[in-house]
């Protein structure tokens, strides 16, 4: 990016939101606006480089959720920044269960978290790019669930399948304000839970991997350098859309459920 440019990311502190972070401040002159649950001086580690490669940083510690405290993230971080250029809505999480069991508290979580919270944020968003004559770009973290059923997490897949919904219906409604909305659906990224879980259990990581017609998973700097393209002027006709980067993994999986116990 030429320009300086203002990219506005939830969920900055995990392992993707860090790597989007870094993948931007290392593209050109980049204003990042970044919030996540953790406080400031739990995050100061990784925003330190950040402003070492020449970004400036406005880091707030912000629930998703609620909808008053990402409302004046947002509103902060247009106001102190010159309006967003991009917001890329990335805080998410996975509660883990059969769906028969699967306690309600823990299907609100992940509702309020990876759909409403997305939903808050660009709504936000919306409203501050409405003011700007440039209009902006929103992005929302999907996953390739959002088509294609998983056993075990069945919350997780039906919130990112409301999320697909939501980013067609808001860049129906925000396209004539020059704001284009689009999702970007990771297969297996080799970080976060996913990351951890293989970790924790390498003998798992062959069966992961045969899943994927590439044969491996995908790093989360590799996603986030696909992400920043994505962000581009050269994508500047894209809304209302899915980025699919799974490695060919959603091409041909079959869920075959097993027998509820």
């Amino acid at each position: 990016m030429s320009k300086t440019s203002t990219i506005l990311v939830t969920g900055a502190c995990g392992d993707i939101g860090q790597a989007l972070a870094a993948e931007f401040a290392a593209s050109g002159p980049t204003q990042l606006a970044l919030c996540d649950l953790r406080s400031l001086d739990d995050a100061e580690p990784f925003l330190a480089p950040l402003r070492k490669a020449g970004a400036t940083v406005l880091y707030r510690q912000v629930d998703v959720t609620d909808a008053g405290a990402i409302a004046a993230f947002v509103e902060e971080s247009a106001r102190t920044l010159n309006g967003i250029d991009v917001c890329i809505g990335n805080a998410g999480i996975v509660e883990r269960g059969d769906l028969i069991d699967l306690p309600v508290e823990a299907w609100r979580k992940t509702l309020d978290v990876n759909l409403t919270g997305c939903f808050l944020t660009a709504q936000a968003a919306a409203r501050a790019m409405k003011q700007a004559p440039r209009g902006g770009h929103i992005v929302l973290i999907s996953s390739w669930t959002q088509d294609v059923p998983r056993e075990g997490i069945g919350a997780y897949c039906a919130s990112k399948g409301g999320l697909k919904m939501l980013a067609k219906c808001l860049a129906l409604e925000l396209g004539p304000l020059g704001i284009r909305v689009n999702l970007v659906a990771p297969g297996f990224v080799d970080a976060g839970l996913t990351g951890k879980n293989l970790k924790e259990n390498p003998q798992r990581r062959p069966l992961v991997e045969a899943e994927v017609p590439l044969g491996r998973l995908i790093s989360a700097n590799e996603l986030a350098k696909t992400i920043r393209l994505f962000c581009s002027d050269d994508a500047c006709y894209v809304t209302g859309t899915t980025l699919l980067v799974d490695g060919g993994s959603s091409l041909s999986f079959r869920a075959v459920p097993r027998r509820v116990r």
